[in-house]
């Protein structure tokens, strides 16, 4: 036997549409489109993306290169500002725009300095080395300090930035305006009941392990340099996104983790609505019936079709909520699907099960024509 460790508590996993995070997400992901606008990158990304950055301001565009441009690959500075706002909190989760930005209005401009500044400390953290800001305001020693941390600004204007946190909190709050009101916000409110349908479906494929639900959602591996740090993390986000396309966004600051997924692959790949099919007791006969019964002559595949009814569920979450074992309840959504009572939809390598009504309505009107005979000859 191994040796007795003491459990952590599994991450808690939460599905949310939240403006703070959707702009966030939408604001960086508009940036890293820049380069393939401009030729530097691969055009992978979401049309509206590509035309968003196109569209920006001379000015507006210039500041999205500067300040997003100085806090590493992983853009560090945007989080920070997201992060300050404690936007994962309950009271917080499905903040408004306008709630986020009197927030980050009523900052001091220290405050924006020092969120500037350890988003540079970050990027030296990731490479394993402890850093710490410029005690002074000399633009030099700042600039040595942001070196790392450049990647698409210039360091020199950067750093005169950091140095003058007023101006650090007008252009900051300037971008964040700019972009919602110009760029962003009819885009949010056109995708926003579709953001919420694809968070709802995502909720439905929930299940204890981050990895898996991942899975679920995305069909697609959690990234190696997430997987690696999840026992670190004690809260996970899910937010749907309609521009990602393809990538895999996520934002990774301990204990906590944002994963953003793709709400169009959501929607597409939700089944449509059955509807139920009228006079569906002349499609069986007998036998058909009586092997429908038989399956239903059973407590526990009583409740799985009791279950069913509302929601697709796939076999582990019907082992969980039933509490008797994988095999018995393979046997028994076998035994149901040979009776043609559940459909199965098989998606990511795994099976989701579902009630077929319209089998059920016609076994029932074969058992209400039964009635009506016999009341027929009294």
């Amino acid at each position: 036997m191994g040796e007795l460790v003491v459990g952590r508590p599994a991450a808690k996993q939460l599905f949310t549409v939240s403006a703070p995070l959707e702009l966030t997400s939408a604001i960086s992901m508009t940036f890293r489109a820049g380069a393939a606008v401009e030729g530097d990158a691969d055009p992978g990304f979401d049309p509206w993306l590509l035309d968003a950055h196109r569209a920006l301001e001379a000015g507006l565009r210039h500041d999205l290169q500067l300040l997003l441009g100085f806090s590493g690959r992983l853009l560090y500075y945007i989080e920070e500002l997201l992060f300050s706002f404690n936007a994962l909190t309950p009271d917080h989760l499905d903040a408004t725009y306008d709630e986020y930005f009197a927030y980050l209005l009523a900052l001091p401009p220290a405050e924006f300095q020092r969120l500037g500044a350890n988003s540079v400390v970050r990027v030296y953290a990731d490479r394993g080395v402890t850093e710490t800001p410029p005690a002074s305001d000399d633009p030099n020693e700042w600039r040595v300090f942001l070196w790392p941390g450049i990647t698409r600004a210039n360091v020199d204007e950067v750093a005169a930035l950091l140095t003058s946190p007023q101006q650090l909190k007008l252009r900051t709050l300037a971008l964040l305006d700019g972009f919602w009101r110009q760029t962003y916000q009819a885009e949010y409110e056109r995708w926003l009941p579709d953001l919420q349908r694809a968070c709802l479906i995502a909720k439905a494929l929930a299940h204890p392990a981050v990895e898996f639900t991942f899975s679920q959602v995305t069909g697609r591996q959690l990234p190696d340099e997430v997987a690696g740090k999840l026992r670190a993390v004690e809260r996970v986000v899910y937010c749907p996104s309609p521009n990602l396309g393809s990538f895999i966004q996520f934002v990774l600051r301990e204990p906590d983790l944002i994963l953003y997924f793709n709400a169009q692959s959501v929607l597409r790949d939700q089944p449509a609505p059955r509807s139920p099919r009228r006079d569906a007791t002349d499609l069986l006969d007998d036998e058909e019936v009586l092997d429908g019964l038989r399956a239903l002559a059973d407590p526990s595949r009583m409740r799985i079709v009791d279950m069913l009814r509302d929601t697709e569920l796939y076999a582990q979450e019907i082992v969980g909520r039933l509490h008797i074992s994988q095999s018995a309840v393979s046997r028994h959504l076998g035994t149901l699907e040979a009776a043609h009572l559940v459909s199965v939809r098989p998606a990511n390598g795994m099976k989701y099960y579902a009630v077929d009504r319209a089998r059920l309505r016609a076994i029932a009107g074969h058992l209400e024509a039964l009635a009506e005979v016999a009341g027929g000859g009294r």
